[in-house]
């Protein structure tokens, strides 16, 4: 499986273009790449889940690691996220902890 993930930081946002898939053959690398932008004033992070169809406990990982690792513990939003995806989010309880748009 390919990274399928896109990092692109504009001001205080950093977003974050997801592919179909965020499980443990990506999520590892895109929390190093998260490691980049500790130090760079993000303020929110913006997912594009516009094609994410699968998030394994892994990609959940990832998020939180976003949320915590980041300095200043920045807003999160989910871009065009599926009701399927919106309610593992539900069940591990983290929904409280995002804001999700539809575009």
């Amino acid at each position: 499986m390919e990274n399928q993930f896109k990092l692109t930081q504009e001001g205080s946002v950093l977003t974050i273009e997801l592919g179909e898939e965020l499980a443990t053959a990506n999520a590892a690398v895109l929390m190093e790449e998260i490691d980049n932008y500790c130090d760079t004033g993000v303020e929110k992070v913006v997912f594009d889940a516009t094609k994410l169809s699968y998030i394994a406990s892994s990609g959940i990982r990832t998020i939180i690691y976003a949320k915590r690792k980041l300095v200043g513990n920045p807003d999160i939003e989910f871009v065009n996220c599926a009701q399927n995806i919106r309610d593992v989010f539900k069940m591990v309880s983290i929904e409280d902890y995002i804001t999700f748009v539809n575009k």
